[in-house]
């Protein structure tokens, strides 16, 4: 069955439910609960809503089970889904102009004041989508697990790294050839040599388990990473003026506790994949010196790629204030 029509059954088998609870809301997430921005971001958020609607406004969460991560925005934006928990690159077919996010440094009160959320919620608007949230943590963002360890020279020059494109250049950079995976099949991939090593989130490895299948983690890490918490807008514009304070409240909680608590949440997961028997290696200094740059461009080439000069305005309105490459 064509994902179009498994829209349309999932969206007749729900409308009893809608009409029997108008403020239940049906929040679609790219990753199962074994990613931990599942725990930090869409779990206190759907509780504090909750709590603070006295129980007006509940959450149905389902994962990439029911819909793939690659597919989810257009049943979002049609409202077969009332929200979306994601990542930019998992919609990068239909929009990348919020992909550049993962290269946006700083506080998170020069963010805030920068005036790229407006940007960015304008953009998805058009999309039938509102920003409610866009939670970015401070320094830490993204690494790499190996089977075996950096060449003699500090790369790794001939192997085969799992990435979304996102990673790409990175990959390049360091000499091996990216090969794009679902994050659930890489656990099998890396266990039978299908690919060399893994790109993710530098905080996610461990409730994969992929410490069993790859002992080493690459270091440094590089970025920092985003997730976007978007709304259909039609059911945004349905809320009453209070729900919507609500919303955005609690959305502004997660994404302080992000800030705060991501670099923090790399340190002891690190410390934890090392208890489990992985150990570290470390990039040659020439690579270490251009994987920041690296990561940037790419992030922002996909970005202008893909939304033209809307995404270059954006860039240069975050580079005026110092806050991207």
């Amino acid at each position: 069955m064509s994902f179009v029509k498994r829209g349309v059954v999932v969206a007749l088998l729900l409308t009893g439910s809608v009409a029997a609870h108008a403020a239940d809301i049906r929040l679609l997430s790219s990753w199962d609960k074994t990613n931990p921005a599942v725990g930090k971001l869409v779990e206190p958020f759907a509780k504090g809503v909750e709590t603070a609607t006295q129980g007006k406004i509940k959450f149905i969460v389902s994962g990439p089970e029911t819909v793939p991560p690659f597919e989810q925005l257009q049943p979002a934006s049609t409202g077969v889904f009332q929200m979306l928990f994601t990542h930019a690159i998992y919609h990068y077919g239909t929009t990348g102009m919020a992909v550049g996010m993962d290269a946006v440094r700083g506080s998170i009160d020069a963010r805030r004041k920068s005036g790229m959320m407006e940007v960015i919620d304008r953009h998805y608007q058009k999309h039938g989508l509102k920003l409610v949230g866009l939670a970015l943590s401070a320094t830490k963002g993204y690494h790499m697990v190996l089977r075996q360890p950096v060449s003699a020279n500090g790369d790794l020059q001939g192997r085969k790294i799992r990435g979304t494109p996102t990673y790409h250049p990175v990959i390049n950079m360091l000499g091996a050839s990216p090969v794009v995976l679902p994050g659930g099949e890489v656990y099998a991939a890396l266990e039978k040599g299908v690919v060399d090593g893994a790109s993710w989130p530098a905080s996610g490895v461990l409730g994969m388990r992929w410490y069993e299948v790859a002992k080493y983690l690459l270091r440094p890490t590089f970025g920092v990473n985003h997730y976007l918490l978007l709304m259909n807008l039609n059911a945004w514009n349905r809320l009453s003026e209070s729900e919507r304070n609500i919303l955005a409240a609690e959305a502004r909680k997660i994404e302080d506790n992000w800030f705060k608590e991501y670099d923090q949440m790399v340190a002891e997961e690190e410390a934890g994949l090392i208890k489990r028997g992985m150990q570290i290696t470390e990039m040659g200094a020439p690579q270490k010196q251009k994987v920041e740059a690296a990561w940037a461009s790419a992030q922002w080439d996909l970005a202008e790629k893909k939304n033209g000069q809307e995404a270059k305005d954006l860039r240069e309105l975050l580079k005026k204030q110092g806050l991207t490459d």
